[in-house]
């Protein structure tokens, strides 16, 4: 029997390692930001075309400072799908926005155009997209223009996303506001931290307060005041300096990881990829370039239960998806009663994510996708 075929397995580069051991002996602090947090920032803009960037401890802080930002009132809604993680979820709920959920389509596991456009109402003020798997929907320009009109601000939950070209823009650029994650999880991590890039100048200043402990520091930064004081709602957010240093290399290394990841990925097509009455595969089918995140697959009869417990006897780490917000303990509560979600009540229990990550070997594949197959008998 091989070895234990890990879920994840996260980016160790000995770069990484040396600029942590570095940053500690040069004594000066280890808080930030400093010399590698403002090479990350630069970096980030160059490479992806992102307008301003902040680095934070965590994707769900940079979707927190997002909520403080966008300033929601008694009332005002917020539409997000309800297949995503908890704090896409928890970030906005914790301010006066009232969560709007919406369905999804099976075939991506994100919502159609026509899913969001029916939950906008005059009380809507923003709109959260999830690149799902790292994937984005195929009507992105389209979004974007309807939110302009509109005058609803677009957010992005591109924890999963860095790297993912549509058409001919890199997802971050889209929204007003766009929220990665360095979580160790993701394709390139800082043990965990994330990012915001704010794209719209209007959210700039609230986003800076927010990001700041909700302080105007930056105002007697610049002279503009004599003392900072507390202006706004905010907390510790900011990415701490070890953290942007073990992160640094492997942005510049990110090609490199992301074709071991590319040759994963399609390993697990040639084996996997045909058509059967047991399963299918979400494949990209709108992304110019794609980071290689996830490979999810969702059985058409069976619940995952047992799928994963059998992968679980070869030492096999799959998982599901999400349990959706909707049906949460937590969630349930912002969908009204008699409500459904069509889509996502008949599939949620039948995704499954199978291992993913850029130290997996022609082996692994080959030992996964075979055991799959002998699941079903195929």
């Amino acid at each position: 029997m091989p070895r234990t075929i890990e879920f994840v397995s996260p980016v160790n580069l000995t770069q990484s390692k040396l600029n942590v051991e570095s940053v500690i002996k040069k004594s000066k602090s280890l808080h930030g930001p400093g010399p590698y947090s403002l090479k990350i920032n630069k970096l980030l803009k160059k490479k992806y075309n992102f307008k301003t960037t902040l680095l934070t401890n965590s994707c769900t802080s940079a979707l927190e400072i997002s909520a403080i930002a966008i300033n929601f009132k008694e009332g005002d809604e917020v539409i997000i799908p309800s297949y995503t993680f908890i704090t896409t979820g928890g970030s906005f709920a914790r301010t006066k926005a009232k969560i709007v959920y919406s369905d999804i389509e099976k075939e991506s596991l994100m919502p159609s155009f026509d899913q969001i456009k029916s939950k906008v109402s005059k009380k809507t003020k923003a709109i959260v997209i999830v690149h799902y798997q790292g994937f984005c929907v195929n009507y992105l320009f389209e979004l974007k223009k309807y939110c302009i009109k509109k005058n609803i601000i677009l957010v992005e939950d591109a924890a999963q996303a860095i790297g993912t070209k549509f058409k001919n823009k890199y997802l971050g650029t889209f929204g007003d506001l766009a929220c990665f994650s360095f979580h160790h999880t993701k394709n390139i991590h800082s043990g965990i931290g994330g990012c915001l890039v704010i794209n719209n100048s209007k959210l700039y200043k609230k986003s800076l307060f927010a990001y700041d402990k909700g302080s105007d520091r930056i105002l007697q930064l610049k002279k503009i005041v004599k003392w900072y004081s507390w202006v706004s709602l905010g907390s510790s957010f900011l990415m701490s300096e070890l953290h942007a240093s073990y992160l640094y290399p492997q942005i510049i290394y990110y090609d490199k990881i992301i074709n071991k990841r590319k040759s994963a990925y399609e390993g697990y097509l040639k084996k996997l990829d045909f058509t059967n009455k047991h399963f299918f595969l979400v494949k990209n089918t709108t992304c110019k370039e794609y980071n290689y995140h996830s490979l999810v697959l969702v059985l058409k009869q069976k619940k995952y239960d047992n799928f994963l417990e059998y992968l679980k006897k070869y030492k096999i780490h799959a998982f599901i998806g999400y349990i959706p917000l909707h049906i949460s303990k937590y969630g349930k509560q912002f969908l009204p009663k008699k409500k459904k979600l069509i889509n996502l009540d008949k599939i949620f229990n039948k995704i499954v994510r199978l291992p993913m990550h850029s130290n997996l070997n022609k082996d692994d594949i080959m030992f996964v996708s075979n055991k799959i197959k002998s699941f079903f008998k195929i």
